[in-house]
């Protein structure tokens, strides 16, 4: 009888388990083996794998964004990015605290877009395919943003980097050469602009009102900063108006006192382009030739280049550009949009010269700078002295007591009186229920203490209202400063005065006469100035 038998049991031990992972290592190399002969058949022979170093890879979408959004050209775009990368490749050790690497990347990203307007951009490439086209239409559609149209080129600029990038107010200071205080303001200040065009917008959405139909037009109306104030300001003096919009943003404050929450698209970086665009820029010197490196601060961060006035308002003034091209494709109920490549800065007839933007005409409309009204002139010359600037205010004269405009029971009362180098403003809450005031100006030369508030009957508070002499215009200039409610405004007259400068010599002064001369040179007299007129507050009911 034959014996059935078992079959032998495979020894469980060392040398099995090394002969597996030997057979599982010879797998995983031949996938990997066949991985790289697939990417090395899509890119030319010899070639580097087309993707920036993967520790920029949590900032790439945010630097694209932020470069189209300043170019509104995806090639363009692309390309300073690349430059960017670069100069962080090279640059790294200037950076003193770690912990400030992403606005330190913006901050070289803006350097980057500032030196490629300065230098131009060079004509856009031949027609893409309609597939790309479309596309890339569809990317800039994405960066419209209607509600900031009523924010001056500063506060668009601060608003994108906090809103759209998430920066904190400290990171969008650091980017912008800012201290964190003056930053917060900004971004304060930019947050009740966007938040009062939200609430016109929504009153306009409503129809309910004849008259703000007939002044916003059809629903395809492209609106400029002139026509965005004429709807705020009919917002805010209509009673009608001003309740459908208390109700239409009852989950936020009025006027604009809610932070700016919004969550803005990002546009993905093309990761191929980027790197291309890299190494193009480390084989062209950037971040070590002296023509492509910046200069730092002692934090690391890059220094504006010269002329940085009128490259910053040219910078800005591109940031907001990209939603002229956006509005074209995506259409809100307004389609609200600063049209600044074919209007100036301080509204739609102001004059637009140079390469600057140009603030507003007499009447206060402007942007600091700007160029009043297209009479302003500074010395541009390099090694130019500087000039002194005197447009202090020496004296106000108020020629209204107050306007009182009543609100659903409540009424402010504004007052102006001069003060030791300002103008003091004082509003004060009257009848029943509290107030919820705003100030505004479009004069980029005035800075206010604040901007707005809430007032109990009975409290008052007080508003400095001090001038820049830098950034006022030459010769007189008037402008004028919106209360809300009720529409009053407080405007100021006065005058800049700017001294001549001290002739600069062609040649060395003559050795002096010996002591024996009789006679010796008189020196002139300098010429006296006459003092400045006085500026003068004239308070207007709205």
């Amino acid at each position: 009888m034959s014996r059935q038998e078992t079959p032998t049991p495979i020894p469980q031990n060392g040398a099995h388990r090394r002969h597996r992972a030997a057979a599982f290592g010879r797998s995983a190399a031949r996938e990997r083996s066949a991985a790289r002969d697939r990417d090395a058949a899509r890119r030319p022979h010899g070639t580097l794998p087309m993707v920036p170093p993967a520790h920029y890879e949590p900032y790439l979408d945010g630097l694209f964004t932020y470069c189209l959004s300043v170019l509104c050209e995806h090639d363009a775009a692309a390309g300073a990015l690349g430059d960017v990368l670069a100069l962080a490749e090279r640059q790294r050790a200037r950076l003193r605290d770690s912990d400030l690497r992403r606005p330190w990347l913006y901050a070289l990203a803006r350097w980057c877009c500032l030196r490629r307007l300065a230098a131009g951009i060079p004509p856009a490439p031949a027609r893409a395919a309609a597939s790309l086209a479309a596309q890339r239409a569809a990317q800039l559609a994405a960066l419209a943003w209607p509600e900031a149209a009523g924010t001056t080129p500063e506060q668009r600029e601060a608003l994108e980097l906090a809103v759209r990038h998430q920066l904190p107010p400290y990171e969008v200071a650091a980017v912008l050469g800012l201290d964190t205080d003056t930053a917060r303001g900004l971004l304060a200040r930019a947050a009740c602009e966007v938040e009062r065009t939200r609430a016109a917008l929504a009153v306009v959405d409503t129809g309910r009102c004849g008259s703000l139909a007939r002044l916003a037009g059809d629903d395809r109306v492209l609106l400029g900063p002139a026509l965005r104030g004429e709807l705020v300001r009919h917002v805010d003096a209509c009673v009608v108006c001003r309740r459908t919009a208390e109700r239409a943003v009852a989950a936020g404050a009025w006027p604009g006192a809610a932070d700016a929450t919004d969550v803005l698209a990002l546009i993905e970086a093309p990761r191929a382009a980027a790197c291309a665009a890299l190494l193009h820029a480390m084989e062209t010197g950037a971040g070590r030739s002296r023509q492509a490196t910046p200069r730092f601060d002692r934090r690391g961060f890059p220094l504006d280049l010269k002329d940085r006035a009128a490259r910053r308002a040219q910078l800005r003034h591109r940031a907001v550009t990209t939603t002229v091209v956006a509005a074209v494709v995506a259409a809100p109920v307004l389609a609200i949009w600063a049209a600044y490549r074919a209007t100036p800065l301080g509204g739609d007839d102001a004059p637009h010269g140079g390469g600057r933007a140009a603030a507003g005409a007499p009447d206060g409309a402007g942007v600091p700078d700007g160029a009043a009204g297209g009479s302003r002139s500074r010395p541009s010359a390099a090694g130019s002295p500087s000039v002194p600037v005197d447009a202090d205010v020496t004296a106000v004269t108020v020629t209204a007591a107050g306007v009182s405009a009543p609100s659903a029971g409540a009424s402010l009362t504004v007052t102006a009186a001069p003060g030791a180098g300002r103008t003091l403003v004082t509003l004060t809450a009257g009848g029943s229920g509290e107030v919820r005031w705003a100030a505004s100006t479009a004069a980029g030369w005035l800075r206010l203490s604040a901007v707005r508030g809430v007032l109990r009957t009975g409290e008052s508070v007080t508003v400095a209202v001090t001038v820049v002499p830098e950034l006022a215009p030459d010769g007189s200039w008037s402008a004028s400063i919106a209360f809300a409610p009720g529409g009053g405004a407080v405007v100021l007259r006065g005058t800049t005065r700017r001294a001549s400068p001290p002739p600069v010599s062609p040649s060395p002064a003559p050795p002096p006469p010996p002591a024996s001369a009789t006679a010796s040179p008189t020196p002139s007299a300098p010429a006296s100035e006459s003092p400045s007129p006085a500026p003068t507050a004239t308070l207007t009911p709205g």
